[in-house]
């Protein structure tokens, strides 16, 4: 009968056997990825039921750790670490523990936490974590390094701001800005990429919230990354370095467009009239941008004078640069007649005339 079948299969059309072979293939896959789901989801319970039982024995132990008297520290500390603490998952469980702990406990308490930190391997395991080449699992260390408060030596970290992960890179700020007792932007010196603007938000955010040392930002206003120095002068205004103030006249010459407007918008912030001849001298070779800055910089600080100074370099076809000038002379309304001489809707048109307006007035005629 099986020889009858063999026989009978050999002879069917070659299209047939390409549709059983295909069909026997995709029903053994298909069993095999039911199989695959099951034996997943069985693991995730399984892995959920042992989370929550660790969980348990965990918040157990420690809450008799930190806050039971007659707790034998020493001896139950070394049971639970060799115990319990049998995988990475483990080491894992209990670090979100700790993390969750610390969030609300302070002085002795935390220093308990700590105590439990170390005596639990759980700093070892976080250090070797950092050696590893897995990007996330450093990033993992970091944070919780960062969220305690712990160092860790230093050669480990300096290199990891250099990370081609950006999410290194900024666990690695996080913890110097956390962890370090002064100049906690020492790790500007090793950057070599571009600090991004969330990035500069969130340093400016730790030097003013968590109480950190403010350094002096001249010692960055040379660095190689743009980015670094704009954050400097931004800095400069933010914390009153009023000292660095020839470093960022010295910027409105930066090869840097970006560096120029930021230093141009700080000058202006921080009322410093001297600056506005260099600002002056350079606005024909600006840019757009920088150039709408400099008039807004003469609105705050600057004369009549200052202004149309200005008028001739600003070209016919730059129709917002013009209007930009409007909005500023309107502000010097009793030396400028500004809405007598310029219309709003024809000012592409009337700007040569004005032009000479001004040029005359700065001649004497």
């Amino acid at each position: 009968m099986q020889l009858n079948s063999l026989n009978e299969l050999e002879n069917w059309p070659y299209i047939l056997k390409v549709n059983l072979i295909l069909s026997i293939f995709f029903l053994i896959l298909t069993f095999l990825f039911v199989g695959l789901v099951i034996a997943l989801r069985i693991l995730k319970n399984r892995r959920e039921a042992h989370r929550a039982k660790f969980d348990a024995k965990l918040i157990d132990f420690f809450n008799h750790f930190m806050f039971d008297d007659d707790f034998e520290k020493a001896p139950e500390l070394g049971d639970f670490k060799f115990n319990h603490l049998r995988s990475s998952y483990d080491h894992k469980l209990a670090i979100k523990q700790v993390l969750i702990f610390d969030e609300n406990l302070k002085g002795e308490s935390s220093a308990a936490l700590r105590e439990l930190f170390y005596g639990l391997g759980l700093y070892t395991f976080l250090v070797g974590d950092l050696k590893k080449k897995a990007w996330f699992k450093k990033a993992r260390a970091l944070y919780a390094f960062s969220r305690l408060g712990i160092s860790v030596p230093q050669e480990l970290v300096l290199p990891l701001i250099k990370s081609k992960k950006a999410e290194v890179r900024q666990q690695a700020m996080l913890y110097f800005l956390n962890t370090s007792k002064e100049n906690p932007l020492s790790f500007l010196d090793e950057l070599d990429v571009e600090l991004s603007l969330w990035q500069q938000v969130f340093i400016e955010n730790s030097l003013v919230n968590f109480d950190l040392e403010v350094p002096d930002f001249a010692r960055w206003f040379n660095h190689d990354k743009s980015s670094v120095v704009i954050f400097c002068a931004k800095m400069v205004v933010s914390f009153n370095q009023f000292q660095n103030i020839p470093l960022l006249i010295d910027a409105l010459d930066h090869t840097d467009a970006a560096v120029r407007e930021q230093a141009i918008n700080s000058l202006k912030i921080m009322e410093v009239p001297d600056a506005l001849q260099l600002m002056s001298a350079n606005f024909p070779y600006e840019s757009p941008s920088n150039k709408r800055a400099i008039l807004y910089a003469i609105k705050k600080i600057g004369t009549v004078k200052d202004l149309r100074t200005l008028a001739g370099y600003i070209h016919k076809e730059e129709e917002n640069l013009q209007i930009d000038y409007y909005k500023v002379a309107s502000g010097f309304d009793s030396e400028i007649p500004v809405h007598k001489l310029l219309n709003l809707d024809t000012i592409t048109q009337d700007w040569p005339d004005y032009q000479n307006y001004a040029q005359r007035l700065l001649q004497g005629a």
